[in-house]
C-alpha cells in the first residue's frame, strides 16, 4: 500500500486540521514491512520447517492424478501451505510484500498459538536471537 503524503497533507488542510495533527495521523499510517522483518520472515520458515522435520512430521501433497507425495517441510512449503492461506483468509492480501509490521504480528501470534497448543515452540527471530544461534554454532 502506498500513500501520497501530497495528498494527505492537502486533504488534512481541506479539512481544517492543524499540522500537528496532520503529522500525527502520517506518522501513524502503517508501515510496510522493513528489509529487516522480510529476512526475518524468511528465518522464521526455515526455523519452522526445521522444526516439524525434527519431530519427524512429513508434509502430504495432494494434486498429481489424485497421488498423495510426502517429502520433508522447507521453508517455501512454510510459507505457501502454512503461512499464506492464513494470512489470505485473514487479511485477504495474497503476497507478503502487502503484509504490514502489524499483519506480520497477528499471523505469527495465531500460528505461535497453535504450534504451541501441538507442543511445538516457535519465536519470530530477533537480532539478539539470531546473535546467540550464530555464537553457539
Amino acid at each position: 500500500m502506498t500513500y501520497k503524503i501530497e495528498e494527505i497533507e492537502k486533504t488534512c488542510l481541506n479539512m481544517g486540521l492543524s499540522k500537528s495533527i496532520t503529522k500525527a495521523l502520517i506518522d501513524n499510517l502503517p508501515k510496510k514491512r522493513s528489509s529487516q522483518e522480510n529476512r526475518a520472515l524468511h528465518v522464521l520458515f526455515q526455523n519452522i520447517a526445521y522444526e516439524l522435520n525434527r519431530l519427524g512430521l512429513e508434509f502430504t501433497f495432494r494434486g498429481i492424478k489424485g497421488m498423495d507425495i510426502q517429502t520433508t517441510y522447507s521453508p517455501e512449503i512454510v510459507k505457501n501451505f502454512l503461512w499464506k492461506p492464513l494470512q489470505d483468509a485473514l487479511l485477504k492480501k495474497e503476497s507478503t510484500t502487502e503484509l504490514t509490521h502489524n499483519d506480520i504480528a497477528l499471523i505469527f501470534e495465531i500460528l505461535g498459538k497453535w504450534f504451541a497448543e501441538n507442543g511445538i515452540e516457535i519465536s519470530f527471530p530477533s537480532i539478539e536471537s539470531l546473535s546467540k544461534k550464530k555464537n553457539s554454532l
